[in-house]
C-alpha cells in the first residue's frame, strides 16, 4: 500500500505563469522579483524576450511608446495570476498598469501566437488542407439528402402520433384517397349547362 507521501509526491503540479512588465525593468528589480516569488517555491524563472518600444504595447491599453519584458515563470505552489499582480506590484513598487501575470493557456495568450501566414484564399483550396479529417459526405449529396428526409419523415410520425392521429403506412395510402373522395365535404354541384 502507497503511502500518503508518496501520493502526495506523485501529484505535484506545475502552476506556469507569464508574468509582463512595461517600462524599464532594471536588473536588480528582476533579481527582486525572482526572491519575491520563492514564496511561491519557484520551479522554474527564465526571461523569454523583451520588445521593443511599441506605440501602443500589446496587453496595456492605457500605455503608450514602452517596451514589455516577459518571463516565464513555473510554481509548485498554487496561486493566481490577480494574487501574483497584487503581491508583485506592492512589492516591487511598481504601477499595477504595467504588470500583468497570466496564465499560458489563456485565450488573451493564445492569439499572440505566431500563426501560418496564408498566401491564398481558403475557398481556392481544392485539398481543404484546413479540414483535412472532413467528410464530406455528412453534409451534402445523396445520402444525406436520404437521410435527412427520413429524419424528418420520422419527426413528422411523431408529431402525428403524439396528436392521436392514424398514421398511415404505404398499404392504405389508395384506398383512404378513395373514402375521402367518396366523403368528401364538398359535393359537387350540378352543371348549369346541363338542364
Amino acid at each position: 500500500m502507497t503511502s500518503f507521501k508518496q501520493i502526495l509526491a506523485e501529484s505535484a503540479r506545475k502552476y506556469d505563469f507569464k508574468v509582463k512588465v512595461a517600462g524599464t525593468f532594471e536588473q536588480e528589480q528582476e533579481t527582486k522579483l525572482h526572491s519575491l516569488l520563492e514564496k511561491f517555491k519557484v520551479s522554474s524563472f527564465k526571461k523569454t524576450s523583451t520588445t521593443p518600444v511599441q506605440s501602443f504595447p500589446l496587453d496595456f491599453p492605457d500605455l503608450r511608446n514602452e517596451n514589455v519584458t516577459i518571463y516565464e515563470v513555473t510554481l509548485d505552489y498554487p496561486t493566481t495570476p490577480f494574487e501574483l499582480t497584487e503581491y508583485i506590484a506592492s512589492n516591487i513598487k511598481i504601477a499595477k498598469k504595467n504588470l500583468v501575470v497570466r496564465n499560458p493557456g489563456e485565450p488573451g495568450e493564445e492569439y499572440q501566437q505566431p500563426t501560418e501566414k496564408r498566401t491564398e484564399a481558403l475557398l481556392t483550396d481544392k485539398d481543404y488542407k484546413e479540414s483535412p479529417n472532413a467528410k464530406f459526405e455528412d453534409y451534402y449529396g445523396d445520402k444525406y439528402n436520404a437521410s435527412f428526409v427520413k429524419e424528418l419523415n420520422d419527426v413528422l410520425k411523431l408529431q402525428r402520433k403524439e396528436r392521436g392521429e392514424v398514421i398511415p403506412d404505404g398499404t392504405q395510402t389508395e384506398m383512404n384517397n378513395k373514402e375521402q373522395a367518396s366523403h368528401s365535404i364538398l359535393k359537387q354541384a350540378p352543371d348549369p349547362r346541363k338542364k
